[in-house]
């Protein structure tokens, strides 16, 4: 296995499916979502690699992989990690 795959296999609830690395987010309210999705799309913009976006209510799904290799590369690992600060955002305070 490669060494981007086992790094893969560390992020907390993230799904490796073959060459593509999945998660759902939950959000309290859909605009969240929408906001979440805003914010991940600035940072795709800024390191030129996109990911796959579905919205759908309050989860909003987030797909990395790079098509132009094939396969999952250290791009893909950065982008997951970024949405996972990026979620930290929007978390509510545990009372």
């Amino acid at each position: 296995m490669s060494d981007v795959k086992s790094e893969a296999e560390k992020l907390d609830g993230w799904t490796l499916e073959e060459e593509k690395i999945s998660k759902k987010y939950k959000f309290a309210k859909y605009l969240d979502g929408i906001d979440f999705t805003e914010k991940i799309s600035i940072y795709a913009e800024g390191v030129q690699h996109h990911p796959g976006i579905t919205i759908n209510h309050t989860t909003v799904t987030v797909s990395w992989t790079t098509f132009s290799k094939k396969e999952l590369t250290e791009k893909d690992i950065a982008g997951a990690k970024a949405c996972e600060n990026l979620y930290r955002l929007f978390e509510q305070p545990k009372k």
